[in-house]
């Protein structure tokens, strides 16, 4: 096979391209790195970016940005998909297999979303039924608690009522004579 030449970027023409900031695409690099991927570097050791990272690179951010991934998750996945770097061996073959893999894994990905979701939402209602059912019986106990309540309070008023007729009728009898008569 003949040797291809690709065009090379720089951080700085990366950064522009992608709207980032060159601190941004340098904790990119580094998650990217720490999980296995490798960027071309010049004699001075910095990094040189060719097409197939520039693909990565988007797709990163997308993942990043839109789908609010954290950085070592999006990384990992990035790699899944794409492979470990520009040092990759790649044909186009192997990149239209990379493809449908692709296609296939955020497939997979979404089914397993949504399976998480139908559990999720089946919980919700049990936890829903279950604080249903927890609230009645909480209602319940607080009614019974509430005519008990009644009831000692009018007990207690009929005890008072008779205890006042009892002092009544006793003071009535410790009335004399005289003041029974005149009424005093």
């Amino acid at each position: 096979m003949d040797d291809i030449h690709e065009k090379a970027y720089s951080t700085k023409d990366l950064s522009l391209a992608l709207a980032i900031g060159d601190s941004t695409l340098r904790k990119w690099c580094l998650a990217l790195e720490k999980n296995g991927y490798g960027f071309i570097r010049n004699e001075q050791k910095n990094r040189v970016f060719v097409e197939s990272d520039i693909v990565i690179l988007k797709h990163f951010q997308g993942l990043v940005k839109q789908h609010n991934m954290q950085l070592d998750n999006a990384s990992k996945l990035v790699i899944d998909r794409f492979g470990k770097g520009s040092f990759d061996a790649r044909t186009d073959v192997v990149l239209v297999k990379k493809e449908e893999e692709i296609a296939q894994s955020d497939n997979e990905i979404l089914n397993t979303l949504l399976e998480h979701i139908r559990t999720q939402e089946e919980f919700n209602k049990e936890l829903l039924q279950r604080l249903e059912q927890q609230q009645k019986y909480i209602d319940e106990r607080l009614e019974k608690r509430d005519q008990k309540l009644i009831e000692s309070l009018r007990e207690n008023q009929e005890v008072k009522k008779t205890l006042l007729q009892i002092a009544a009728a006793q003071e009535e009898k410790k009335k004399g004579f005289f003041s029974r008569l005149f009424n005093k």
